[in-house]
């Protein structure tokens, strides 16, 4: 859209809300609408708002890496693997930070899992804490290259480059290893493949039960952790869920 359409049709909409509410009356209609935005932004969806990407930029800037970048894989349109999958956002440090304090274990007993890590930024992240492992999951190739690349220039300057391992396979074929385990899930999958991995984790419970926390950052399908039958919710805020295996 050109500049002078833009103008022409925000001027139309001006006059005519003028017409209808009075000045003092649109005034307010788009204070209004500019909370509305703002929440939007800032409450509902924390990693794609202003301050957020920011503080994304600058741990890439810091660390010398690449995980700030949204992207959207060619896989999603031509691939039918990627049918169920969803763009890869990075996670905020200081969200992340603030669920795993949620979660009071002896972390050098359990096994973190990244569910669908994309470019490596949780598992940087992960890598801070004293984790007995970490582990990436990941279907696409492309992205696999890029979290290697993350892990090698971050992990590597810091002798802690054999802290995190990198699997490139479908998450709902996956054999977790029957060790105490958080998962981690930032919104990867749509109902088909969530409901697979969940199953995958339902069964590898069954055979060895133990201590298990299944961590959700933007929880569209909490409800289904919820019925799991196997998950008992501990935590749920707009931003993420918390879910402990029963019966442990």
């Amino acid at each position: 859209m050109s500049f002078v359409s833009f103008w022409i049709l925000w001027t139309g909409k001006v006059v005519r809300s003028i017409k209808k509410r009075g000045v003092a009356g649109s005034i307010n209609f788009a204070a209004t609408l500019a909370k509305r935005d703002i929440s939007a932004r800032w409450i509902n969806f924390p990693y794609e708002n202003p301050w957020c990407r920011y503080l994304n930029a600058r741990f890439d800037r810091q660390f010398g890496v690449d995980t700030a970048s949204m992207i959207t894989l060619p896989e999603l349109q031509t691939d039918p693997r990627f049918k169920n999958a969803h763009i890869y956002a990075p996670t905020p440090r200081f969200l992340f930070r603030h669920v795993l304090r949620q979660i009071h274990v002896d972390y050098e007993k359990f096994v973190f899992i990244d569910i669908g890590c994309g470019k490596g930024k949780v598992l940087l992240l992960a890598s801070e804490l004293p984790l007995k492992r970490i582990i990436g999951i990941e279907l696409s190739a492309e992205l696999i290259r890029v979290a290697e690349d993350n892990l090698r220039s971050c992990l590597g300057r810091m002798g802690k480059q054999d802290r995190a391992e990198l699997v490139c396979v479908d998450a709902a074929e996956y054999q977790f290893p029957h060790e105490p385990a958080i998962f981690y899930f930032c919104n990867p999958f749509e109902l088909e493949v969530m409901s697979k991995v969940l199953d995958n984790i339902r069964h590898s419970l069954a055979e060895v039960p133990r201590e298990v926390y299944v961590v959700y950052l933007n929880p569209e399908l909490h409800s289904l952790l919820d019925e799991s039958g196997f998950l008992i919710p501990i935590k749920r805020t707009t931003w993420y869920s918390i879910h402990k295996s029963s019966g442990v």
